[in-house]
This record gives structure tokens, sequence and C-alpha cells, in this order.
């Protein structure tokens, strides 16, 4: 792991600052974020301690897919959670993915992002960012991945992919990127008992671009998404009035 000195024009003791994470690092290469991010929870590191790379070497996304996260190319962000009760742990992923989706509004004005269950962020039907939650008993950190430079996306990802700065009025600051991040991972993990009722569900629902749509599910449910229930589950409606609820898993949307 190699440590460096300057990231965006500041120091990362000045990004930590400005931010208001106990702790930052941030690695020219790494295996992975999260990864780093674990260890640091395992050796008893704050809530809202945070690593950023510029590139990694190992980095991952759910199921263990590779992600793509080449040097200077996007934000390759982890951050330790806050503890939540063991029944709330379904939801991290649900709300960081409402965190990515208004960090990357504001980091782009204009620009309008949605959420596929269980854990992507999309531009246009095409997936600008994904969110991977990872730990044991005691611990979660939460991995976020952003394409932002034009042009980074691997050949064959460009037509389901897209880097913030292809939407954006304006080339992306990182930084500022980041910064947006911290501050809605803070109102959306930490305080209060975690759920998605009232304002937050709404705006989950509002965000939902599986709704109505034809989806298989990996756990083999076939039929139309009928929006995300309040524990977290995706509700898909597999005939005529027979709806049932994936928990876990992906889903794609059906050409058919």
């Amino acid at each position: 792991m190699s440590l460096i000195d300057l990231w965006e024009g500041d120091s990362p003791s000045a990004w930590e600052a400005h931010w208001g994470v106990p702790r930052l690092e941030i690695h020219d290469l790494i295996g992975s974020t999260n990864d780093r991010a674990r260890e640091l929870a395992e050796m008893g590191a704050q809530a809202f301690t945070a690593v950023i790379a510029e590139g990694q070497s190992a980095g991952r996304g759910r199921s263990g897919r590779r992600w793509e996260s080449p040097r200077g190319s996007g934000l390759w962000f982890s951050i330790v959670a806050p503890r939540v009760q063991r029944t709330e742990r379904s939801l991290v992923s649900l709300r960081a993915g409402l965190a990515t989706c208004r960090a990357v509004e504001r980091a782009a004005p204009g620009v309008r992002a949605g959420f596929k269950w269980p854990n992507d962020v999309l531009l246009a039907g095409r997936k600008v960012s994904g969110i991977l939650c990872e730990g044991g008993p005691g611990t979660i950190v939460v991995g976020v991945g952003v394409n932002v430079r034009a042009g980074s996306l691997p050949a064959d990802l460009t037509d389901v992919g897209v880097a913030l700065d292809e939407v954006a009025a304006e080339p992306v600051d990182r930084a500022a990127l980041a910064g947006f991040l911290v501050a809605e991972l803070r109102v959306l993990l930490a305080g209060v008992a975690l759920s998605l009722e009232g304002s937050i569900g709404r705006e989950l629902d509002a965000r939902d671009v599986l709704r109505d749509r034809a989806v298989a599910a990996e756990t083999g449910e076939v039929g139309i998404a009928r929006g995300i229930d309040r524990d977290g589950a995706l509700r898909v409606e597999v005939e005529p009035g027979r709806v049932r609820r994936v928990v876990a898993g992906g889903v794609r949307i059906r050409a058919d």
C-alpha cells in the first residue's frame, strides 16, 4: 500500500479536517479500499473512518465480480459505517445507495440518478456507481465506486456503464463528490434507527428504476417488479396477483 501526500490539490489531512472524518487514508494504488477499511474497523477505527484510492488492483462488486477501477478514473471510496442493529443491516446498502444518488446529483447539477435494487446507481439506464457493504458480526464497511472520467470505461462496458463526466455539464470535481458522499452517508447512516419509512421510503420509491419493469432475479423469480418493501425486500409479481419477495442476490431487467 502506498499512501500519497497530495490528492485533488490538497493533503489527506486537509480533506480529513474539511469533511470532518476521524481518519482518512488516500492511497495511490491498493488492492481494495473495502479490504483496508475492514482492517481499520477490526482495529477499532471510529465510524466514518474513510479510505480512498487513485486505483484498485482488486476492486470488486457484489458476488466478487471485478470492478474496473483504473488510476484517476473515478472515486474509489470506503467508510467504516456506524454500528447498526442486526435487523437493520440489510438496509445499509439501500440507504447508502440513496446517499450516492444525492451526492452524484450535488456534484453534477442537472443530473438525475436512479437506484437499481439492491446496490447500483444508474443515469439514464446506465450504471455510474455500485455499492458494496461488507463486514463481520460487529462491523460494516460501505464501499462506493463512482465512474467519473469520460473514456475510462472498458470498451465492453460502454453500453451498460457511464462515467459522470459524460453526462455532466462540466468536469466533476472528485473531492467535491467525495465530500458530498461523506455528508450524505452521515445523514442517512448515523444518529437514528435505520428504516425505510416516511420520506426515505418515498425517495427510494421515486428513484426505483425497476418498478413496473420485467425482471429476472438470480434467485429464480421472474416477473414484474412492484417496488421495495420497507424491510428492503424487492417485490416481484410472478403472476397476476401473486407476489414473491426477493431478499438477496441481483436482478436484471428483461428485454422481453
